[in-house]
């Protein structure tokens, strides 16, 4: 009697359904090593072919559950650790990752922030060999696609990213499961590519406003929905920033006039920058305790700015901050 086939799922999030009911239609159990990142997305699993790990060591997880043999597949959906060559070379070159950006464009874990800050609509998604090199193995499924206008948020960006890549999952899942193989490789060229850090809003948000004025556009919109915020301060308080809209203009106001609230309407406040203005809808403003007057100025210290320059972080499997020197 053949072997039943075992799919290794590593971390989770909104890929891991999709990659669950392939194996199951196609006949494959399927074994999930998570951390207590993604406990909320594990609740829902209650299947006999589902065997859940949930730890942040992964060499402690590896020795529960169905160990990974010959004809096994191994895939990554953002992983909160960094496999070791011993784990990768157990699958014997079966073993992926799902890469929610284009290659080797963006290799890292930054996100649509970075295309929103680059000004780049061109997404994709593709599934690579999984390496010790970060990103970097061959690519074996891609979609590639252009970011309508209306996305301007990462929530945007994710959202339709999201539909894109899990429909060239479950198409590739589907091949692999009944052909046994994953495809034809494509180069996934170093020399073709760039490298874009973690970021973390509380440390890398705060709005410089001596930037160019469609920058602070780009960057408010960066750190928007889903997360906290683009940050910067008012009257000593520090506040939030979700989205806000820029207007160049030919008569321009003072650098000294930057980041000083001049109009007010119902809905709107209007901000001075030395190359136009800005206009903030107060419900994209937090906290609503919050009140700014006219002639109020928004500001950030450089201190705030420097150390969002100077930090990079790194997340602990159960999704800590760690500042790395």
């Amino acid at each position: 009697m053949n072997r039943i086939k075992t799919l290794h799922i590593f971390g989770g999030g909104v890929f891991v359904k999709t990659a669950v009911r392939k194996a199951h239609e196609n006949g494959w159990k399927v074994v999930l090593r998570t951390s207590k990142r993604f406990e909320n997305d594990i609740d829902g699993f209650n299947d006999k072919a589902l065997d859940v790990f949930c730890g942040n060591n992964i060499n402690n997880l590896m020795k529960k559950g169905r160990a990974p043999e010959s004809g096994d597949i191994g895939i990554s959906f953002s992983a909160p650790w960094i496999l070791s060559k011993d784990i990768i070379d157990i699958f014997k070159g079966r073993i992926f990752n799902l890469h929610n950006q284009p290659l080797p464009k963006y290799r890292g874990g930054g996100g649509a922030s970075w295309n929103i800050l680059m000004n780049d609509r061109k997404g994709g998604s593709c599934i690579h060999l999984l390496t010790p090199k970060l990103d970097a193995g061959k690519i074996f499924s891609k979609t590639s696609f252009q970011f309508p206008k209306s996305c301007r948020t990462p929530e945007d960006f994710d959202k339709f990213s999201i539909k894109k890549a899990t429909k060239m999952l479950d198409a590739w899942l589907d091949n692999f499961f009944k052909t046994g193989l994953p495809g034809k490789a494509i180069l996934n060229r170093d020399e073709d590519s760039e490298y874009w850090p973690r970021l973390n809003t509380e440390i890398h948000a705060w709005i410089n406003w001596t930037w160019p004025i469609s920058d602070i556009e780009s960057f408010c919109n960066a750190f928007s929905h889903p997360h906290s915020g683009a940050k910067t301060e008012i009257n000593g308080t520090d506040v939030r920033i979700f989205k806000i809209k820029s207007f160049k203009k030919k008569k321009k106001f003072h650098s000294f006039q930057t980041g000083l609230i001049f109009k007010k309407s119902k809905k709107n406040i209007f901000i001075a920058h030395g190359e136009g203005y800005l206009v903030l809808d107060t419900d994209d403003l937090y906290p609503k305790s919050v009140k700014p007057r006219l002639g109020d100025r928004f500001f950030t210290s450089s201190k705030k700015i420097e150390n969002s320059f100077s930090t990079r972080i790194q997340y602990t499997p159960d999704g800590k901050v760690i500042k790395e020197i």
